[in-house]
């Protein structure tokens, strides 16, 4: 029976998914890594511009220019590296650095040479290739007609209200003018644009009576000599810049120009001519200033009827799409603005609302005086009431003069009160302390009423013991009575902005409800009519650009303005690109650009060159005499290493700036050609080249390329070292555990098992200060050290005595028992029996201490201060800045730092499958 053999198609294409996303960041790592323009996440994944400079640069840094004039200034001070160095080793170093600084400069003059011929040679060739381009523009111009009529063919035709409604709309964002579309637009309006038309004309006679009297001016000063006389024919030339066809600024132009040159200035000529040529300049000044003026009187009539014309067609809405349209488009307007104001109306609410509850707030506050005091109160009136129902009279006259204020006190308070309780009436929220101000008003109303009794009985001494009491509760009303009274006068006006807006609010919202019913009733109608005014929107803005399909291109630069003008077309209604549809055109341009950026570089590049020769020819007839001087004693700086510094930072900054452009867009050129294009890539490429290297040559080079490879170094020492350590303790250690019993073998288990639970991070302060006492005992296991990173690192060796352990458990003890048979001792069996058999999974702990020591970064981060002892980790993330990151070095570090990881790793491969298993398996 034949098997039947089957293609799982879903398996496999999840498979290949899992490997391209696997992958991918492989790819990109290496695509990066040799980019030369470090787009890390530029939309083309490959560049055809690739380089293995970053490599270089990590493994075999060459100085720059930027870094020479440190290194010549580090070395001329015996600072950083070079302190400690003798006098000798200062010069030699200072010497090589001089020839290498005269080999830089012969390099940077033969990569100007290179530029300027190979731009050069490509220009004069690209020159001639203007007639192609012209015939290809012109073969595209016609496809372009060939397009924009087709489409109208679908579009179709539109009735003239539709039409004029669509210009109105666009009216309203253009900017009129005498050239240009504008005056296809007022054709396509016909009478409706005869304000529009009437004061365009307007205007173009004013433009041309304007140009016409600055020629008359001009030809009146013809053999005329005076002080300021270039001044005023530049200023009187300036005027095309004031005024044209599509705009004019006649204040702009009467404050610069005529205030202070024009007509000061011919004033004083005038003053000095005969009276007939005074009269003729005269006359020619004032006609300009005239014409001027009127000019600018023009534009604004221009733009009022325009305005006017626009907000005019605005209301054919319902005319050219049917009224369901108009009232759509109406609501639609009006809901808009209301939907402003409700949102403007909540907030106005919330203000008030928030302010409300802060008031009320305010008014508990206030309740527990009211109640103290008219508590107070309320138990005075028994013993005066019995005192008045006894008819005493006892009258003296301080204690009269006393009770007197007191009455006249209460009298004060009670009006307060009844006012702010009347304002209080019939208000929500505040029943309570109305309640309470209305009792406390009662008893101070029982004293008001009774004066006369009291007042004879003013000699009483519960009479005038009574007024102490009443002045006491007066002294505490009036604390609060005040306040009261003003945050009642608030609480009602807060209140009823509150109220009004919430009915405003509420009307408001009624009124949003009916525009929403209306917009939906009508807004089929309206989206039906919405299509027809694009389509309309989109013949016209169609048929504007067929202005410029109809006319030859006979020249670049009328090929540049086609271009320009259709672009906006192309883009919004074919979703073409412009610059792939005129990629003839645009590629010439772009080359203009780059040739010109490349020049101008190199002008710049020269200069540099020229006057960091000079400066280092002045510092190399002295730099040595420096040297000996300072070793002699004597503290002198040289000014030439400042001067160097800036000039090289103000030339090469601009330099740096044009070269790049200049290379990007020499990029593009290459990587999208066109037809007659394609000669000229070898040499495009040669001339990247050239500014590549220039640029290497001159940019300041990051200290972290010259310490990568000791970085690196210093990772593989401190991983070897801790993998050797780890494997030889954690296999010496776990043996006992697999072959002996002692007491308290499972609880030291279960101790290295607890102890691996926690990060390492976390004793990081105790490690610390471990550290630092160890340092001043055994210096090279104490702080800022590779020993004592080391020892920091050795101490996560519990879960390897664990993994060792359980794959000592899978020997066979008879092996052992049989070798000690034979006359081996207990530690002979284990080196020459165990081990052997345990091969695999000590290649395995290997590999595991390895890749995990080598990649691990925040402890070796905070140990190793001094950048020469860095490990690998710690230096990559150098490349990363606070602001940008330089991902070209980047990549390229990471990559060669898998390097040592892999080697080490293909080095014990074929003891990983076998370790992992074999520690699994039960005999």
């Amino acid at each position: 029976m034949a098997v039947e053999r089957r293609i799982y198609w879903l398996r496999h294409l999840v498979l290949i998914a899992v490997v391209v996303i696997v992958l991918f960041p492989m790819v990109w790592l290496v695509s990066t890594s040799i980019r030369r323009d470090q787009a890390a996440f530029s939309s083309n994944l490959f560049s055809s511009r690739v380089t293995l400079q970053h490599y270089r640069n990590l493994l075999l840094p060459e100085r720059s220019v930027g870094r020479l004039i440190l290194d010549l200034q580090s070395a001329t001070y015996a600072t950083g590296d070079y302190r400690g160095k003798s006098q000798e080793e200062l010069k030699k170093n200072v010497e090589s650095y001089l020839a290498k600084f005269d080999s830089l400069m012969e390099e940077s003059q033969r990569m100007v040479s290179n530029i300027e011929s190979g731009m050069a040679e490509i220009e004069k060739d690209v020159v001639s290739k203007e007639k192609q381009i012209l015939l290809e523009m012109n073969e595209i111009r016609i496809k372009d007609k060939e397009l924009f009529e087709n489409r109208l063919k679908q579009i179709g035709t539109f009735e003239e209200p539709q039409m004029a409604y669509a210009v109105g709309r666009i009216l309203e964002t253009t900017v009129p003018s005498l050239e240009g579309v504008y005056p296809f637009y007022t054709d396509l309006l016909g009478e409706r644009a005869a304000p529009i038309t009437e004061a365009m004309e307007g205007y173009r006679q004013m433009y041309e009576s304007t140009l016409k009297y600055r020629d008359e001016t001009l030809k009146a000063l013809v053999g005329l000599e005076f002080e300021n006389r270039e001044e005023v024919i530049t200023s009187l030339n300036s005027i095309d810049k004031y005024i044209s066809l599509s705009s004019v600024d006649y204040s702009e132009w009467r404050r610069v120009e005529w205030l202070r040159v024009i007509n000061r200035y011919l004033r004083e000529v005038e003053s000095s001519l005969p009276e007939m040529e005074a009269s003729v300049l005269n006359q020619a000044r004032t006609n300009l200033y005239e014409s001027f003026r009127a000019a600018g009187d023009s534009w604004e009539a221009v733009l009022t009827s325009n305005g006017e014309v626009s907000q005019e067609l605005s209301s054919l809405a319902g005319e050219a799409f049917g009224s369901g349209y108009y009232k759509y488009i109406e609501a639609s307007e009006v809901l808009s603005g209301m939907e402003n104001s409700i949102a403007e109306l909540k907030k106005t609410l919330a203000v008030s609302e928030s302010a409300v509850l802060e008031l009320e707030d305010s008014f508990e506050i206030a309740i527990p005086t009211v109640i103290s005091e008219t508590r107070k109160l309320s138990a005075l009136i028994p013993p005066f009431e019995l005192v008045a129902s006894k008819g005493i009279e006892s009258s003296d006259p301080v204690s009269g003069a006393k009770l007197t204020g007191s009455l006249d006190g209460v009298l004060s308070a009670r009006e307060t009160i009844n006012l702010v309780n009347g304002q209080l009436a019939g208000m929500k929220n505040v029943e309570e302390l109305s309640s309470e101000l209305s009792d406390l008003s009662s008893k101070l109303s029982w004293f008001v009423d009774n004066r006369e009794v009291l007042m004879k009985a003013s000699g009483n001494s519960e009479i005038s013991k009574g007024a102490d009491v009443i002045n006491i509760a007066l002294s505490n009303l009036s604390r609060v009575l005040p306040v009261l009274q003003t945050s009642v006068s608030e609480y009602l006006e807060v209140s009823k902005s509150a109220e009004e807006s919430k009915s405003r609010l509420q009307t408001l919202e009624g009124e949003k409800e009916k525009l929403l019913d209306t917009i939906s009733n009508h807004e089929e109608e309206a989206r039906k009519a919405e299509e027809s005014y694009v389509h309309a929107l989109e013949a016209i803005n169609i048929r504007s650009a067929m202005l410029y399909t109809d006319r030859e291109i006979l020249s670049i630069e009328e090929a540049r303005n086609y271009v320009l003008n259709l672009t906006n077309v192309l883009n919004s209604y074919f979703n073409i690109k412009a610059p792939v549809r005129y990629r003839t055109l645009v590629w010439y341009d772009d080359f203009a650009k780059a040739d010109t950026e490349a020049r101008d570089g190199t002008v710049l590049l020269k200069e540099l060159i020229s006057s960091m020769r000079v400066m280092k020819d002045d510092l190399a007839s002295k730099i040595e005499n420096y040297i000996e001087l300072r070793f002699l004693g004597t503290s002198i700086t040289l000014d030439d290493f400042g001067k160097m510094q800036e000039t090289y930072n103000s030339l090469f900054q601009q330099v740096n700036a044009k070269y790049q452009r200049a290379s990007r867009l020499i990029s593009d050129l290459i990587e999208k050609p066109t037809s007659y294009s394609e000669s000229y890539a070898a040499e495009l490429r040669e001339a990247d080249k050239a500014l590549f290297r220039a640029n290497q040559i001159w940019v300041q080079k990051e200290s972290t390329y010259f310490y990568f490879v000791r970085w690196l170094l210093n990772s593989v020492i401190v991983a070897l070292a801790v993998a050797l350590i780890s494997v030889t303790v954690a296999a010496l250690a776990a043996y006992p555990f697999s072959r002996m019993r002692f007491p308290g073998r499972k609880q030291g288990l279960l101790a290295l098992l607890l102890v691996q639970m926690f990060p390492s991070i976390m004793f990081m302060v105790a490690l610390y200060a471990l550290l630092q006492f160890l340092g001043s005992v055994v210096p090279f296991l104490g702080l800022n050290t590779l020993g004592g990173l080391i020892f920091v690192y050795s101490g996560g060796i519990a879960f390897n005595i664990w993994l060792i352990k359980g794959y000592y458990d899978t020997i066979s003890n008879s092996l052992e028992e049989a070798a000690m048979i034979d006359g081996a001792t207990k530690f002979q069996a284990f080196t020459k029996v165990i081990l052997p058999l345990a091969r695999p999974i000590l290649a395995v702990v290997a590999i595991l201490t390895f890749m995990n020591i080598f990649n691990e970064y925040l402890i070796a981060r905070i140990i190793l201060q001094d950048m020469n002892k860095w490990t690998y980790a710690v230096g990559l993330w150098q490349f990363s800045g606070r602001f940008e990151t330089s991902w070209g070095p980047f990549t390229a570090a990471a990559l060669i730092g898998a390097v040592p990881m892999v080697i080490f790793f293909l080095v014990l491969q074929d003891y990983i499958v076998g370790g992992l298993t074999q520690g699994g398996v039960k005999e």
